[in-house]
């Protein structure tokens, strides 16, 4: 009966780890343009000749490239996938978005470290303190975990929202770095 038990566990493992694989690899292909072929179109294509197999590609509809994603408007193919504007100026402004985002989050991560080495040098005089001295040390300790809570959702904030509209994020991850650098 255990044996039976540990059977039907595994076998249920397996075929829940090769629905979840066989999704992710669909909606891996949909995002990039290209669908897998099953493992037994590629056994048909090592069967049959080489032209033969080429033809099998183009009609099979289980494998199809998005050639749109690939050729830009004027035909010529290109190494990267266009951006939905298509123009250099976009793409140039895209650029300095993105590293504007990693200064402040350089910035942020700067901070954060700094906090954390605050954090544990308080806690190893904790440790050592006596009990009078352990009440007004618990509370900064407290101070200092708000504040790390505070930082990293900011730091999560630039990159989660900061995509879609850069300015308000950066405004109140610059206010959120004013406050804490009031406070200490």
């Amino acid at each position: 009966m255990k044996k039976l038990y540990i059977w039907s566990v595994i076998a249920a493992f397996a075929a829940l780890t090769l629905s979840c694989s066989a999704a992710l690899q669909r909606r891996y292909d949909q995002r990039h343009g290209v669908s897998s072929s099953t493992s037994t179109a590629s056994t048909d294509r090592s069967s049959s000749g080489p032209e033969d197999s080429r033809n099998s590609q183009t009609t099979d509809p289980t494998y199809r490239k998005d050639y749109d994603r690939v050729v830009d408007g004027n035909g010529s193919t290109g190494g990267t996938t266009t951006s939905v504007s298509g123009n250099a100026g976009y793409n140039q402004q895209l650029l300095n978005q993105y590293t504007d985002m990693d200064k402040l989050a350089e910035v942020v991560l700067y901070e954060l470290d700094n906090l954390e080495n605050r954090y544990n040098n308080l806690l190893n005089e904790y440790k050592n303190a006596k009990s009078s001295s352990r009440q007004v040390m618990a509370m900064e300790l407290d101070k200092i975990s708000d504040d790390r809570l505070a930082l990293y959702k900011a730091y999560t904030n630039i990159y989660r929202n900061g995509k879609t509209d850069w300015a308000a994020v950066k405004r109140d991850v610059d206010n959120t770095l004013r406050e804490y650098r009031k406070k200490n």
